[in-house]
């Protein structure tokens, strides 16, 4: 892959997005159609996606054609909104690994199996043998506080979550190989070219045009930046990943500028 992936968003997500992305995160029908069009989402699919969100609890009608978002309901959304956070994170790696033995969980259960398998993804979990799966210990707050976010995100009740030390060197040179390194500094390097072309080619565009492009080429972008494992140095140097997350603060703030007047006007 030679650019991020570039997925139009669906009526569901942009709604999600404009509202997480609006600063008092309560939007009307009107504005929420506005940024829709620009997107080229029909007013119709919005007013579904709203109705789907409310059912949900998602989302709530705070009075007469207005919704406001609700952060509990959308554990997900959460971790999207403290990407530029994401370094604050970690913490020093002493060799200790966190491992997750999820053997007793249905798979048959298949909603409830995908967010078990998303919340492991989303924490840098990947899968060792048959029914275990670790990253290394070197999150803030330790096991405590990765069994309180993976459960806020979907980890299965039936799983063991445990901190493991001492492992043969065998197992310890596979674990470490878990993570196609390269691969994800080339990505973000790759991103980072794409982010600068972008950026660009703002000045250039029509208001309405400008705004897609950074909902496009940011949502691509902070996806990336949530998804990253938040690997130690002594795996992976984070130089790349620090470039991109500054570059997509700088990005992000004029893209907001950019859809807050849209979507006051």
């Amino acid at each position: 892959m030679h650019e991020i992936e570039i997925r139009e968003p669906s009526a569901t997500d942009l709604v999600l997005d404009l509202l997480f992305g609006h600063p008092e995160r309560t939007l009307p029908v009107q504005a929420l159609a506005r940024g829709a069009e620009v997107m080229g989402i029909g007013t119709p699919s919005v007013r579904v996606a709203l109705t789907r969100l409310q059912r949900q609890g998602r989302i709530v009608k705070t009075e007469r054609g207005c919704y406001a978002v609700l952060p509990e309901g959308n554990p997900v959304y959460d971790e999207v909104e403290h990407w530029f956070e994401k370094e604050s994170r970690l913490e020093h790696w002493a060799g200790d690994w966190l491992v997750v033995q999820d053997a007793a969980v249905a798979r048959s259960e298949k909603t409830a199996w995908r967010h078990h398998a998303r919340a492991l993804a989303l924490c840098g979990f990947r899968t060792l043998a048959a029914g275990i799966n670790v990253r290394p210990d070197n999150l803030a707050g330790g096991a405590v506080a990765t069994r309180t976010a993976l459960s806020r995100l979907g980890m299965a009740g039936a799983s063991l979550l445990f901190v493991g030390r001492e492992f043969d060197a065998d197992a310890e040179a596979r674990m470490e190989q878990l993570w196609d390194v390269p691969a994800l500094q080339s990505a973000y390097r790759r991103a980072l070219a794409q982010l600068e072309r972008s950026q660009a080619k703002l000045a250039r565009m029509a208001s309405d045009a400008a705004a897609r492009e950074t909902m496009l080429v940011g949502r691509a972008i902070i996806r990336a930046i949530v998804r990253d494992p938040l690997l130690p140095e002594a795996i992976m140097d984070p130089a790349p990943r620090r470039a991109l997350i500054e570059a997509t603060r700088a990005y992000q703030l004029q893209a907001r500028g950019l859809w807050v007047t849209l979507l006051d006007s």
